[in-house]
């Protein structure tokens, strides 16, 4: 079956309309097609949305990628109240909305089925991870991770390997996306030659990076993975499924890093300009 890209815009961003297993298909489909250039994917959650939206720099390069992943239920939720109709007339148009406003809020915890159009789900770095290294053992791919702090990515290249029999490793590298460093790292994966390129450095820099470079690093695939190395090494702990199969995994890391609380902002803000725009727009 031939699937097609299926995009929804939110403030010119697009965001990609797949399940995960949609999502391994496509790519399967399409690298075929791309001869030399490769396949940039992106995992896009609140924070990374309201980033692009304040910075072009930022929104450009989620134009330029093959693949952006709603990672987050703010994404999911963002989708389906834009998707919602409220009447012409101002008044009924704003008491409409904000039912609706609150109504799609309580659905996150109540009955999180209903924000699962028009996307069908979330998918993150940490999920699909799995997801590629799979692909790879089937296409006889080699992989390479890059970023994170030193050892991470060789411990989770590790857990990689021995819980996915076959997985080929080309290397790994703690590296940084300052770009002093930017030859030497890219020369490094040259020679290792591998097929899928994961890059963990943060979001933005990781994604970033990946626009400037993943074209000549030879790689076929490239996606930034943010804390996932953490995760896989076992330097921090996953959020429980209950926080995940809702969503909420963002509220586990603010619990677990107080710190956070300034980037969790965005979700809130997200939350508001979406809002503002249904009402008056």
């Amino acid at each position: 079956m031939k699937l097609n890209r299926k995009k929804i815009n939110l403030f010119d961003v697009p965001i990609d309309s797949f399940s995960r297993l949609e999502s391994i298909k496509f790519i399967e489909q399409k690298l075929g097609t791309l001869g030399k250039k490769p396949f940039f994917l992106t995992t896009v959650n609140a924070e990374f949305l309201f980033r692009a939206i304040m910075d072009d720099e930022v929104k450009q390069m989620l134009h330029n990628s093959n693949l952006n992943f709603a990672d987050g239920i703010g994404i999911l939720w963002s989708a389906k109240f834009l998707s919602l109709t409220l009447p012409k007339n101002k008044f009924f148009r704003y008491l409409i909305g904000i039912l609706k406003f609150i109504g799609s809020l309580l659905a996150i915890i109540f009955y999180p089925k209903y924000l699962r159009k028009p996307i069908p789900e979330r998918i993150s770095g940490s999920d699909f991870i799995w997801d590629l290294c799979h692909l790879a053992v089937k296409k006889d791919y080699q992989i390479f991770l890059l970023g994170g702090q030193p050892t991470v990515p060789e411990q989770a290249a590790l857990r990689l390997q021995t819980e996915i029999y076959g997985l080929k490793v080309a290397g790994t590298y703690c590296g940084s996306p300052k770009i002093e460093d930017k030859k030497k790292i890219v020369e490094m994966i040259q020679k290792a030659k591998p097929d899928i390129l994961f890059v963990a450095y943060g979001v933005p820099a990781e994604e970033l990076w990946l626009d400037r470079n993943l074209a000549n690093t030879g790689a076929k695939i490239g996606i930034g993975v943010g804390g996932t190395f953490d995760f896989l090494a076992g330097r921090h702990k996953r959020a429980p499924k209950f926080f995940q199969a809702f969503g909420l995994e963002w509220l586990w890391r603010l619990i677990l890093e107080p710190r956070r609380f300034r980037r969790q902002l965005a979700l809130p803000r997200l939350v508001w300009k979406v809002l503002k725009y249904k009402l008056e727009n």
